[in-house]
């Protein structure tokens, strides 16, 4: 029944103009190493030497409807984790293997947004591949060396606030 229902929501929002954004999952987005958001190349590349050189665990691709649960338990798991410390919203989230845009928004009570068609503009920005937030999220990969690896990437976050809230965050179990 939740596979037909969600099956269901995303054709709708295909059918309404402007509503649907194309990812990995819905077999319409291009190769990942064809994006235009400047330094998702350079994620990709620092992801596979992670994983060939055993830094980084690897995962099984899905695509598909398996893709897309998989990819939005993660990013439900990290919004839980950044409630449970406090953190405020105002994040948007690329996974870069598919090409999914996701915004974490609100204050007291976060909200988890799918398929955005980009980051908000007054958002921190994280670009990240599947593998470096599946490795953060069960603790075998610390933020620190996420970007260390080069396998995260912080846009304007000068401040490194963002990196102090990831940290946090991530030390929470959620």
């Amino acid at each position: 029944m939740m596979q037909h229902t969600l099956r269901t929501c995303m054709a709708l929002l295909c059918l309404i103009p402007g509503m649907g954004q194309s990812c990995g999952y819905d077999a319409l987005y291009p190769n990942p190493f064809e994006q235009s958001w400047p330094g998702t190349v350079n994620i990709a590349m620092a992801t596979a030497a992670a994983v060939s050189s055993d830094r980084l665990a690897s995962l099984p691709p899905l695509t598909g409807e398996a893709g897309f649960t998989r990819s939005q338990a993660w990013l439900q798991s990290l919004k839980s984790r950044f409630q449970k410390a406090g953190i405020q919203g105002g994040i948007s989230i690329l996974l870069i293997d598919s090409g999914l845009w996701s915004r974490v928004r609100g204050k007291e009570s976060l909200l988890l947004q799918l398929h955005t068609p980009g980051p908000h503009p007054t958002d921190r920005v994280m670009l990240l591949s599947e593998a470096a937030i599946n490795a953060m999220l069960e603790g075998t990969l610390t933020i620190e060396r996420a970007l260390q690896l080069g396998v995260v990437e912080l846009q304007g976050d000068k401040s490194m606030q963002l990196q102090r809230d990831l940290q946090l965050a991530l030390s929470s179990q959620a």
